[in-house]
């Protein structure tokens, strides 16, 4: 296992041990079958069902969390919500690679097949984890340009990918 980094916002970097990252050049079956117009992607792996197209703006934690709660993705049931900590560090690449956005070279750590369009940079993801220690006013947020967590605050704004559990 690797061990996964940490920016805390406001200064101190903190290494937490055993924390599995993803690789975005995953095995040929981690993934279900897709094709480039499907609106969510399960992970063989985890029995996680992502959204793959969430929207482009920024929203609170709040937002991110009521918009999750009542979406509705082409007719897929079951009850989405805002991934965990966990849950969202294992569609992060390990390995992140550089490709052209909008005419300019940048570092993703997002599988671009499995995800296309994933907002980098600047682009702070939010999780429904509590930052430890933070008495509710933080949670973790990861960042797809960089592959990295950090603390981030439920006041600011960041983006929302949802999620769904289907099963054993």
């Amino acid at each position: 296992m690797k061990a996964g980094a940490f920016r805390l916002a406001g200064a101190a970097a903190v290494a937490l041990a055993s924390v599995t990252l993803a690789r975005a050049d995953a095995p040929g079956t981690q993934y279900g079958y897709f094709n480039s117009s499907a609106q969510v992607i399960q992970d063989n792996f985890t029995k996680l069902l992502w959204e793959r197209y969430p929207p482009a703006g920024t929203v609170t934690f709040d937002d991110a969390l009521a918009r999750c709660a009542t979406l509705s993705i082409g007719g897929v049931g079951g009850t989405w919500r805002l991934p965990t900590y966990k849950e969202l560090l294992t569609i992060v690449d390990e390995a992140p690679h550089t490709e052209y956005d909008d005419g300019a070279l940048v570092s993703k750590a997002i599988d671009p097949n499995a995800f296309p369009g994933t907002q980098v940079t600047p682009a702070d993801w939010w999780t429904s984890s509590p930052a430890a220690g933070a008495a509710g006013a933080s949670v973790y947020a990861i960042n797809f340009s960089t592959g990295l967590a950090f603390e981030y605050d439920v006041t600011t704004l960041g983006y929302a990918r949802c999620v769904q559990y289907v099963g054993p």
